[in-house]
């Protein structure tokens, strides 16, 4: 009687404790799925850059975020008074009743065409509403909604072109003044579709913008030369001019590649490209011309943020020495009397004696100090306002990237690193990464007559 009693009530507590268990199971599977289904996190978006004024057409970029159960629909609304029209608009399907579908992340750029859409200047309002793909709010989902006060501006800024360079040669350096009518995010002159920022003239009392630009050494002709601003509210205005174009006549040059040169630089190379292949003239090719490529990206590279500040003063410092060759000199690589390559040399070779101490052209910031292809050991100078200056071929790196070097101080010395069969110096003068001649700026009476007299005289000229 009692076993059977005990037997009994052992299977009533096993009954009760799988019942109270599956009850538990029952209750975590619900929280488990309404913390997962019915979250209550509300989805987030984000515009990058100003918004608070737009013009006639702007891009906006902005980014929505939901970490849960993913963005269901994003939605933007441009409104002024009684008028309001649907800029941007994407919604998500839902493919499963137990399925998040939904992006976790939305990076978009929506072009806000206000005078396409009829708005005017004034006060208007941008409403974004955006959803994800929860089942909280009756399955509708948690919804932000954001409204931003913005200000439509569609007058372009108004360029006031002071002066212009009148004549320029294919290599050669110029230059435009101007003044904008208000304050904007950018402002530069685009010649022959390279863009070259504008910096202030002076200090702040100074109302006054000057861009240099440099024409390629195989300019044929100036298509289009144009001042251009562009304000806080994606409004562009123009100011275009001409130039005349007095064209050169280029040296050429005929180049004998010996054995002695290819078994001497070969090696060098061959430790800096280990994909280098072939016989030693199909090397010295490929360096000559692929690496040389190469090169002067990383050359575009260091010199595309330039300093705003005006570093140098006065005409540019030249070593002491002979010309060896001269800027954009055509050159024809021949080996065994066969032709095996052209290239162009955009600097100016000077030499003197054997590890000559090579000296900061001008005052600037060192922006690249290291071994270059086939310029070798290499250094730029950032002399603001887009003027860059180049030495190269260098024995010996005496600073390094971040230094501020003065006019006349001792940066390196001369050497034969790089495609250079005997000591010298490599140098080369780059507005915006376009390589320039030399000449003009060594020149005092050049840069006094072509820059300092505009910018420092009569400032109404």
């Amino acid at each position: 009687m009692t076993d059977s009693f005990e037997k009994m009530t052992a299977k009533k507590s096993a009954k009760s404790m799988i019942i109270t268990l599956f009850f538990l199971l029952l209750v975590g599977a619900a929280a488990i799925a309404f913390y997962m289904y019915f979250e209550r996190e509300k989805p987030q978006m984000s515009f990058h850059g100003d918004i608070t004024t737009i013009g006639l057409s702007k891009e906006v970029k902005f980014t929505v975020t939901d970490s849960r159960s993913g963005i269901s629909l994003v939605e933007i609304f441009l409104s002024q008074g009684s008028k309001s029209a649907k800029v941007y608009g994407k919604e998500f399907s839902r493919q499963g009743f137990f399925e998040h579908n939904g992006p976790k992340r939305l990076d978009e750029t929506v072009a806000l065409e206000s005078g396409a859409l009829g708005f005017k200047d004034g006060t208007a309002e941008l409403k974004v509403t955006v959803r994800d793909f929860s089942y909280w709010n009756w399955m509708a989902g948690n919804e932000t909604i954001m409204t931003y006060p913005v200000t439509m501006d569609t007058r372009p800024p108004k360029i006031s072109i002071l002066h212009s360079t009148r004549y320029v040669s294919p290599g050669g350096s110029g230059m435009v003044v101007y003044k904008i009518n208000e304050t904007v995010e950018k402002h530069g002159l685009t010649v022959n579709g390279h863009f070259n920022p504008g910096f202030p003239v002076a200090d702040d009392e100074d109302d006054r913008y000057v861009a240099y630009f440099g024409l390629n050494y195989d300019t044929e002709k100036i298509d289009k030369a144009v001042v251009s601003a562009t304000d806080i509210a994606g409004n562009t205005g123009n100011a275009a001019f001409g130039m005349i174009l007095k064209k050169k006549s280029l040296k050429k040059d005929k180049i004998n590649i010996s054995d002695n040169f290819l078994n001497l630089k070969i090696p060098e190379f061959a430790q800096e490209y280990p994909q280098l292949t072939g016989s030693l003239v199909e090397q010295f090719v490929y360096v000559n011309s692929k690496v040389r490529g190469e090169n002067y990206q990383s050359i575009v590279q260091a010199t595309s943020t330039p300093s705003a500040t005006r570093f140098w003063h006065g005409k540019f410092g030249r070593m002491a020495g002979s010309r060896m060759a001269g800027f954009a000199e055509h050159r024809t690589y021949y080996y065994n009397n066969a032709e095996i390559d052209q290239q162009v040399h955009l600097g100016i070779d000077l030499a003197s004696t054997k590890r000559a101490d090579i000296k900061a052209a001008n005052r600037g910031n060192v922006v690249f100090a290291e071994y270059l292809g086939i310029y070798g050991n290499t250094i730029i100078l950032d002399h603001g306002q887009g003027i860059f200056s180049l030495y190269s071929h260098l024995s010996q790196i005496d600073v390094a990237v971040g230094e501020l070097v003065d006019k006349g101080a001792i940066i390196a010395l001369s050497g034969a690193t790089g495609m250079a069969g005997g000591d010298h110096l490599h140098f080369s003068v780059l507005i915006n990464g376009i390589f320039v001649t030399p000449l003009e700026w060594w020149d005092q009476q050049w840069l006094q007559l072509n820059i300092e007299d505009i910018l420092y005289g009569r400032k109404d000229r």
